[in-house]
């Protein structure tokens, strides 16, 4: 498994979002996760799993919702953790894996909710459960 960056130090700490922008491609959605932005303890990180690689980066805040309109590009965003009900609980674990054409990353909270972030064929999609 390749990452790059450095994985967050995120076990126990308070979510306070968790939003996925996705990607329009004139008007059909490709990706509803294409990067996933995570904010705990007012830190906000960046995640993003591109063929087998999983990338972390510090971000520098809240996510906006951008448009390329010359190019019919959407990057909506998805209030992940609204939906999920896990802002203000505690991550219990997240784990990773990849395999060089795939990767998942699947994280915990203490309410038992699960958020999974899948990617295959270079397209990535959130779960909840």
């Amino acid at each position: 498994m390749e990452i790059v960056g450095r994985a967050p130090e995120l076990a126990g700490l308070l979510c306070e979002a968790f939003i996925c922008q996705g990607f329009v491609n004139k008007g059909n959605r490709v990706s509803n996760a294409n990067v996933v932005h995570l904010c705990f303890v007012g830190v906000w990180h960046r995640l993003i799993i591109d063929c087998g690689v999983i990338i972390w980066r510090k971000s520098e805040g809240q996510p906006k919702p951008t448009m390329i309109i010359s190019e019919g590009w959407e990057y909506p965003l998805v209030d992940v953790g609204a939906i999920a009900e896990v802002i203000g609980h505690r991550l219990q674990t997240y784990s990773m894996a990849a395999n060089g054409v795939a990767g998942q990353v699947v994280f915990l909270f203490e309410n038992g909710r699960t958020i999974t972030i899948n990617n295959e064929n270079d397209l990535s999609a959130f779960q909840i459960d």
